[in-house]
Order: C-alpha cells, then structure tokens, then sequence
C-alpha cells in the first residue's frame, strides 16, 4: 500500500457519535434536543434522531440548531 493511498483511506473515515438526547426539527427547519417528548413551546416537529442512536458527526454538524435566549427587556429612557 503506498502512502498516498492511506491517507485518503483514513481521511474519508467518519466519526460517530451516540447520541444523548431525541433530535426534533419543526416546520421551519430548525432543529433542537429534549428529552422524551417535543421541545418546550413546540406544537408540531418530526422526530430526526432517537437518544441512543448513532449518527456520524458531519450528520450532525448539518442540523441547524437554534438556542433560544431570553431578551432582557429595555429600558424605558423616556422618563
């Protein structure tokens, strides 16, 4: 086996992960992790990957997650 051809033999190895909690994705694309059920303030969304299941790491590089943070209110300087 010559060198070059080991390499692109362990580059093109994929990574795997377990994964620890359910992956959900709603309507809109974005996808988010609970644990058993719809994440909270979900009213529909497609079950993507279950708590216990393997996927690779470019998988789930691929999904879009969004972390919802709370907006501090504003000031009111009118006063």
């Amino acid at each position: 086996m010559s060198h070059s051809s080991y390499e692109s033999e362990t580059s093109n190895k994929k990574e795997i992960m377990i994964l620890k909690k359910d992956i959900w994705i709603n309507e809109e694309g974005f996808c988010a992790e609970s644990e058993g059920g719809l994440p909270k303030g979900w009213r529909k969304g497609k079950l993507v990957g279950k708590a216990g299941q393997e996927i690779s790491e470019a998988e789930y590089k691929a999904l879009k997650f969004v972390e919802i943070k709370a907006k501090q209110p504003k000031e009111n300087k009118a006063k």
